[in-house]
């Protein structure tokens, strides 16, 4: 059975969210598959409260969360999780969450992520990867035959879409290094202002 977690991008997505009203569009993955989570997460905050709705599908689950601390985003993930697992009509108590202290700021990507990325440097390919933007990020690699390296096309967005498009030549290192600097440059410029909070 794969339990969803959800990952160290989306605990920061959330740790800025719940500090904001609005409302925001998330697309996780389970664990060890491809099977994705789709959710809408609707914050009101009032001086003494937090209302938190999570929407997925056709279900509509509620959290208020009194007296808000520097916490209140693992008790959200949480929430979330155990509608994902389908704990929320057992009652059955969430396991506890490792804080993601040890996960660097301004991370763009989990471990993961990581390693997928330095698999498509290396064989080419397509990979769709959830940054937090509303729309995940496509990247297409393909390898150069005459001389090592890669031409890279990252993409996000429907209705204004943005992309990127380069060569690089060198080691997989130096390819790894140019997808993610490309990779920081375009959610920069796709990422609304209330996600970069």
């Amino acid at each position: 059975m794969n339990r969803f977690s959800l990952a160290h991008k989306t605990l920061r997505l959330l740790a800025a969210q719940v500090n904001l009203n609005g409302t925001f569009r998330h697309l996780c993955s389970f664990k060890n598959t491809n099977l994705p989570l789709i959710f809408v997460l609707e914050v009101e905050r009032v001086s003494s409260a937090t209302l938190f709705t999570i929407t997925t599908g056709a279900e509509k689950h509620s959290l208020t969360v009194y007296d808000p601390d520097k916490d209140t985003h693992l008790v959200l993930a949480d929430f979330i999780e155990s509608i994902a697992n389908g704990r929320m009509d057992t009652a059955e108590p969430a396991t506890p969450r490792v804080g993601a202290e040890s996960i660097e700021r301004g991370q763009l990507l989990d471990a993961d992520q990581q390693e997928q990325l330095h698999r498509l440097a290396r064989q080419g390919g397509v990979l769709l990867l959830d940054v937090g933007l509303q729309e995940p990020v496509c990247l297409a690699v393909h390898r150069t035959r005459s001389r090592t390296g890669i031409t890279a096309i990252l993409a996000t967005g429907d209705s204004c879409p943005r992309t990127q498009c380069f060569t690089a030549y060198g080691d997989d290192q130096h390819s790894v290094k140019r997808l993610l600097q490309s990779l920081d440059h375009l959610v920069a410029s796709a990422a609304p202002a209330a996600l970069a909070a």
